[in-house]
């Protein structure tokens, strides 16, 4: 067995911790892109010039479509890569949490069922449901 159900529940009160602390976040990705301008007598149109900018672009989808936003560099963009990153932290450890979960789940013993209480898991059928069941496997 790998750790003892208090050390996955101690990782697991780490991770909840570590929740709490996740300030503003928002979904989506930044990307950054360099273009050629379409002048023919421009630099950007050698094959070794990598192109104008950077240019950068925030995209998430909102509502089943995605919206993006050109962006400048400045305190805007430093702002949205800070909230991307904590969303992106905060996907990381609830997965984490998760895993840890299951682990717990996993390492606790189970419970035996008194038959008392075991007669309450058992479905019971509708007495119509009975006697037509009796008349098919009879005839």
């Amino acid at each position: 067995m790998g750790s003892s159900i208090e050390e996955l529940e101690r990782r697991r009160g780490a991770l909840f911790e570590a929740l709490g602390q996740v300030g503003d976040m928002r979904r989506g990705s930044i990307s950054e892109a360099y273009r050629c301008c379409g002048k023919p007598t421009c630099a950007c149109t050698a094959a070794e010039h990598p192109g104008h900018g950077p240019f950068y672009a925030f995209t998430r989808k909102e509502a089943g479509k995605t919206k993006t936003v050109q962006l400048r560099d400045g305190p805007r963009l430093a702002k949205l890569e800070r909230e991307v990153e904590a969303y992106h932290h905060f996907q990381a450890t609830c997965e984490k949490l998760v895993d840890v979960n299951e682990a717990i789940c996993e390492a606790r013993p189970v419970e035996a069922i008194e038959p008392a209480a075991r007669r309450g898991l058992k479905k019971k059928l509708p007495r119509s449901s009975k006697r037509r069941w009796r008349r098919r496997s009879s005839g």
